[in-house]
Parts: C-alpha cells; sequence; structure tokens
C-alpha cells in the first residue's frame, strides 16, 4: 500500500504559527460541470453527465499554533467505500453516487494520519469545517471530544427535515459525541480583509482567520493563514476547485451560483490586497506543490 500524499511547508522564522501540513484522506471525481458550471441546473447535468474529472485529492490540513494546533477539515471516510448502505436509499442515493465517486485507502483514515505526523487527535485544540460535506466532514466521528467549530448557517442544516437534501448525511458526519461549536462571525476592520465585513479569529491574535465564504453551502467558510515572514495561505474548501477560475467568474454548478459569484469575487479582492497570498483548495492537485514552494 502506497504511503498518502503528504507535504508540510515549515515554520516561519516568527510569530505564532508553525508548520502547516497538507493531507491527503481519499480521492474523488466528480461531473465536470461540479469544477467548472455555467449555471446549468445540477439535476440536469446530474441526469446527462457522461464523463468524469479525473482523480483530485481529498486534503485536509493541520496547522501548528503556539496556543494549539487546528485541523481543518477531516476528509472522506473510509465507510463511504465498504458500507453498501452508507448512502441514502432510492433516488436520492443514485443522485449521490451519479454526482461523486470516492476512493479511500485502508490505513489513510484521518486519524492514523494525524498520529503519523506527530499531531494525534487528543493533541488538537480546534477542529474547523468548510462545510459538512461527507468529504470534508466525514473524519468529525473520529475526534472524540474535540471541539469542531462549524459556521452556525452550516449547522442550521443539520435541523432541516432531510438535510440529505443539501449534501449532508447526519449518520456520518455529526454523530452524538460531535464537539459541534458554532461560529458566529464579527465585524472587522482590518484593511487587509476589506472585501470581508466579518471573520472569526480563533485565537485572538489575528493569524488563523476563519472567513465566511458561502455559495457551495449556506455555511461554507475558509481558513486565513497569517505566517509571520511568509505567504499568507488561504484553505477555500470548495469554494473553488481551481483558482484559476475565479477570475473568470467561473463556479461550481452545485451550491447558490448568485453567492458563488459573489465569494468569487471576494476571493479575488483579497487576493489583490495580499498579492503573496496562497490559495488552496481540498481538492486541487496543485494544492501540495503550492503549499511548499519558495
Amino acid at each position: 500500500m502506497s504511503a498518502p500524499a503528504r507535504a508540510v511547508a515549515p515554520a516561519p522564522s516568527s510569530g505564532p504559527v508553525g508548520a502547516v501540513h497538507a493531507l491527503t484522506v481519499g480521492r474523488v471525481q466528480v461531473r465536470p460541470k461540479n469544477i467548472a458550471g455555467t449555471g446549468t441546473p445540477m439535476l440536469w447535468w446530474t441526469l446527462t453527465a457522461r464523463t468524469w474529472s479525473d482523480w483530485m485529492p481529498v486534503h485536509v490540513f493541520v496547522v501548528e499554533h503556539e496556543r494549539g494546533t487546528v485541523l481543518f477539515d477531516t476528509g472522506q471516510p473510509l465507510a463511504s467505500v465498504t458500507d453498501p448502505h452508507f448512502y441514502p436509499r432510492g433516488p436520492l442515493g443514485w443522485v449521490y453516487r451519479r454526482q461523486a465517486r470516492f476512493e479511500v485507502s485502508p490505513g489513510h483514515d484521518l486519524a492514523t494520519q494525524l498520529a503519523e505526523i506527530g499531531h494525534p487527535v487528543s493533541s488538537l485544540a480546534y477542529a474547523a469545517l468548510s462545510h459538512l460535506h461527507q468529504d470534508h466532514a466525514g473524519g468529525v466521528p473520529q475526534l472524540g471530544s474535540t471541539p469542531v467549530l462549524v459556521a452556525a448557517d452550516e449547522l442550521a442544516l443539520l435541523d432541516e427535515k432531510r438535510p440529505q437534501l443539501h449534501g449532508i448525511l447526519p449518520d456520518h458526519v455529526a454523530p452524538p459525541t460531535a464537539a459541534f461549536t458554532p461560529v458566529s462571525f464579527t465585524p472587522t476592520d482590518d484593511p487587509l480583509l476589506a472585501p470581508f465585513a466579518t471573520a472569526h479569529d480563533i485565537h485572538d491574535d489575528g493569524t488563523l482567520l476563519l472567513l465566511p465564504t458561502p455559495g457551495h453551502t449556506p455555511g461554507s467558510m475558509s481558513l486565513l493563514i497569517r505566517r509571520g515572514d511568509a505567504p499568507p495561505l488561504l484553505l477555500a474548501g470548495d469554494a473553488t476547485y481551481d483558482p484559476s477560475l475565479l477570475p473568470r467568474a467561473i463556479v461550481p454548478d452545485v451550491g447558490d451560483r448568485a453567492t458563488q459569484l459573489d465569494t468569487a469575487r471576494r476571493l479575488v479582492a483579497l487576493q489583490s490586497l495580499n498579492p503573496t497570498l496562497r490559495l488552496l483548495p481540498a481538492h486541487d492537485p496543485n494544492t501540495l506543490p503550492t503549499l511548499v514552494a519558495p
């Protein structure tokens, strides 16, 4: 069994943020409209699509910080490829299988990989989720009592009559043991965050900032990492699959299109204000080399 793809950006020479690790917890193929949408209704392309994307990684990130290590996203669960009853039954389950397919290798689960890099689950101060889809929240059952930061608007979807219609599988991403902590974003006047009126400062020191990036889901969020003299990083979840698409206003055909386009504009503006910013989507094959580039 080959080792999962990983990368680590070493700690900068100063500041409270340490090394940033990127792990691969599964692989995914999606339909082309899921990456570069044109406004086509999701149900239509789900029914008619005949091709798949190349295999793409499912990345999670471990951010070392002197006040406590933070995990961003948790990857795809092994049960999704071993349990024949993982997805809903009937037409809804068919939709799930038509939109994405996954590979997850035994021994490459989240908890195992965290232990291998010296950050076992028990050492985490927080986990934060870009959103509650299975390939981002599928490792939550392995987190025990670790506080899990989730946007309040995203957590609200769990109270819907059928969260599965929003792409959320509560039985697999929201176990009774999950220590979900709702994130309510607060106003910020930081000029370098000008495209975003609000943020959530995880450690109250301006280095790890959760930003609201809705559209893919109502409560999607991204993590901005400020690393002293090193380039800042933005862990973008599924706000895009390819950062080069954002300036062209090309967003996935999954979620609310108008909100996604607004988020795309904000991300482009954020990059303009922070020219060295490196944007790291969860499924971009270039995320690992971008993370470690000089």
